[in-house]
C-alpha cells in the first residue's frame, strides 16, 4: 500500500526540510518535473503572474499558537498588478483505493472535504486540533454555507478534474506565512483569503490558495478563471 499523505497539522522539525532532504529542488522547473512524475499533474505558471521563488513555505489558518491547522504551500505566484497571490501545494496527498476503504472502515472524516471544514472551523475559533477538548465540537457549521462545488463538465473543461471546492476563509486577515517576507508583503495589504481544491478520483488532490487586496477581490471570479488549464490531470496517468 502506497499512501501519499498531505500535512492537515503543522508539526515540522527543525531540519526536516533540509537542503539534502527536498523531494525536488526549490524553482519551478523541478517543481513542474515532480510532479509531472509523481502525481500525473501537470503545473504550468498562471497568465501574468510571476514566480516569488518561494518554496516549502508552511501556512497557518491562524496566527495562534494553540490552532495547528494549515499547509505547506510554494512555488507562489504574485499578478503584475500586484493584486493577488497564488500559492501552488508543495506536496500532495494521494490515498489508495485500499487506503480509503481503511479511512470508510475507520469512520475517519475524509479529505478534502475534512480538510476544508478544519480550515473553516479554525478560522471561526471553533478547532484546534485533533482530539483538543478546547475545540468546540457542539456548534455544527453547513459545508454548502461555504463551500462552492463545481462538477462535470466545467470542473473537466478546467483541469480535468470531477470537481473543484471553493471557499473563502473567514477571518482571513488573521492567517499567517512562517516566511519572514512573505508575511511582511501579505500583512495589511491582503486580507482575503479563499481555498481551492481539485479533486479527480484515484489521482491525488490539488490544494491551491488565494490572497487578495481589496481591489483583487472584486476580480476573485476572474482569477479563478485565469487558473483553467493551468493545473491538468494527464488522463494516461497511473500511480504505481
Amino acid at each position: 500500500m502506497r499512501l501519499y499523505v498531505f500535512i492537515l497539522i503543522i508539526v515540522v522539525s527543525s531540519n526536516l526540510f533540509s537542503q539534502e532532504n527536498l523531494v525536488y529542488e526549490k524553482n519551478f522547473s523541478a517543481y513542474q518535473g515532480y510532479f509531472t512524475e509523481k502525481f500525473g499533474i501537470i503545473c504550468t505558471i498562471p497568465k501574468a503572474f510571476e514566480d516569488l521563488n518561494q518554496y516549502y513555505v508552511m501556512w497557518k489558518v491562524r496566527n495562534e499558537p494553540s490552532k495547528h491547522t494549515g499547509s505547506m504551500y510554494g512555488p507562489i505566484f504574485l499578478s503584475t498588478g500586484k493584486e493577488c497571490i497564488i500559492a501552488y501545494p508543495a506536496l500532495l496527498s494521494y490515498f489508495s483505493v485500499e487506503s480509503k476503504d481503511n479511512i470508510k472502515r475507520m469512520k475517519l472524516p475524509f479529505y478534502p472535504r475534512s480538510q476544508i471544514l478544519n480550515e473553516i472551523r479554525t478560522s471561526l475559533g471553533l478547532f484546534n486540533s485533533p482530539f483538543n477538548l478546547l475545540n468546540k465540537d457542539a456548534v455544527r457549521i453547513n459545508f454548502d454555507d461555504y463551500v462552492t462545488i463545481i462538477a462535470g463538465k466545467h470542473a473537466r473543461d478546467m483541469f480535468n478534474a470531477d470537481s473543484v471546492y471553493l471557499y473563502d476563509l473567514p477571518h482571513a486577515d488573521s492567517v499567517y506565512f512562517f516566511d519572514e517576507s512573505l508575511e511582511k508583503m501579505r500583512k495589511g495589504k491582503y486580507p482575503y483569503c479563499s481555498g481551492m481544491f481539485i479533486y479527480k478520483r484515484n489521482r491525488a488532490t490539488m490544494n491551491v490558495k488565494f490572497f487578495y487586496t481589496e481591489e483583487g477581490k472584486k476580480k476573485q471570479d476572474e482569477y479563478i478563471r485565469l487558473m483553467s488549464k493551468h493545473i491538468w490531470y494527464d488522463e494516461r496517468f497511473k500511480h504505481k
